[in-house]
């Protein structure tokens, strides 16, 4: 289903709005999942390693009730950890009650003055309770490689992330697109409704210009103002025509004189600015552009057609063409700044006194973009309006 420039536009600002929100929601709820997740991690640990200290502390505290040698033999003799059987990675120090270190399991300082702790991705708990028992007053336990697990929460909670923003992504994707298309369906049906009006207005416009050269015995004046609705006529047929019957990816370019083409439009307006009693100055340098020409007898058409609408009776059109632009200058109504950033949107006018239908610009502007070249636009309000065309 294509889109046109403006529906691509309000599909771009609502994903844009849903994708901020609902990324935001889903990196909140991310982040308070993995927060969640490491409190949990280290409550496991923390009552893991409590209930080994609390086995460890009830076997030193046995062995001194009942006088068994065999615990004091294994510390003196053997690594402590293996004097104290358990299935998890844990080491193990037992300090008395100067707080020196009276069995190594490790050789990492330790805070005693902290139960559980976290040091350099090592959990650390501090036990009390073997009360001196064998003159043991600490012990206390160490786990290591707790990154890792840490490492693989991390990795889960973004691929979790990763998949449920894509999947808003995609939902958000087609919503827009089912928002969108009975707006497009309505527009659709328009734009074939003017297509097909256009095409059926072709026929009557060319007979009706080919019939006012062959009237006689009609007042001259009266034969003018229909020769000049006649071409009115014609201008907007042929706006409506290049806008939406017009194919721009099978546009023949060729080399174009653009002073030349110039002439010749300004010729064919020749009239309507009579009537107007309109003054033309020209300045024109020669230059060559390798563009299609019809569309740039559509631009320059376009320039001239609000040059002469929105001028005052005896007014000025200046027309300059130069090496690196071509610009018209009328001294006319001039636009409001306020409405100068909407102009150039299809179906707007700065005045709505004027006539017209708000799509001369529009095919400007999609004119300049199609070859690259820049529009700039300068208004006074009541004093006039200047349309450049940088190349």
């Amino acid at each position: 289903m294509s889109l046109s420039a403006y529906e691509k536009r309000s599909l771009i600002r609502f994903l844009l709005i849903y994708l901020m929100s609902i990324y935001t929601f889903i990196v909140i709820l991310g982040y308070m999942f993995y927060m969640i997740e490491i409190k949990n991690i280290y409550e496991t640990y923390h009552f893991k390693i409590r209930a080994f200290a609390s086995s460890v502390s009830h076997q030193i505290i046995t062995a001194h009730m009942m006088g068994d040698k065999k615990l004091l033999e294994c510390l003196s003799h053997s690594d402590i950890n293996d004097c104290f059987s358990h299935s998890e990675n844990y080491a193990v120090s037992l300090y008395d009650k100067n707080n020196k270190r009276l069995y190594a399991g490790f050789e990492d300082e330790v805070d005693l003055s902290q139960k559980f702790y976290n040091h350099n991705d090592m959990l650390f708990y501090v036990d009390d309770s073997p009360q001196l028992h064998l003159g043991i007053k600490y012990i206390v336990i160490k786990k290591e490689h707790v990154r890792e697990e840490v490492n693989a929460l991390q990795q889960k909670v973004f691929l979790y992330m990763l998949a449920c923003l894509a999947l808003a992504t995609l939902l958000g994707y087609i919503l827009a697109k089912l928002f969108l298309k009975p707006i497009k369906a309505e527009r659709d049906a328009l734009d074939k409704f003017i297509k097909d009006s256009t095409h059926e207005l072709n026929t009557p416009i060319t007979a009706i210009l080919m019939s006012i050269e062959t009237l006689k015995d009609i007042d001259p004046k009266k034969k003018k103002r229909i020769e000049l609705s006649g071409k009115r006529i014609a201008s907007l047929y042929a706006n409506l025509s290049y806008m939406l019957l017009h194919d721009k990816h099978n546009e023949a370019k060729s080399m174009v004189d653009m002073k030349q083409l110039i002439r010749e439009r300004i010729e064919y307006f020749h009239d309507v600015m009579v009537y107007k009693n309109l003054h033309v100055s020209l300045d024109l340098s020669e230059k060559f552009l390798h563009v299609n020409q019809e569309s740039m007898i559509k631009l320059i058409d376009n320039l001239l057609s609000n040059a002469i609408k929105y001028n005052i009776i005896g007014g000025t059109i200046e027309i300059v063409l130069s090496k690196e632009y071509v610009s018209v200058t009328d001294n006319g109504i001039g636009i409001a700044e306020e409405k100068l950033g909407d102009i150039l949107k299809r179906y707007k006018r700065a005045n709505s006194d004027r006539g017209g239908f708000g799509i001369g610009l529009d095919i400007v502007n999609t004119i300049c973009k199609d070859n690259h070249f820049r529009l700039e636009i300068t208004s006074k309000l009541n004093e006039g309006s200047t349309f450049r065309v940088r190349f």
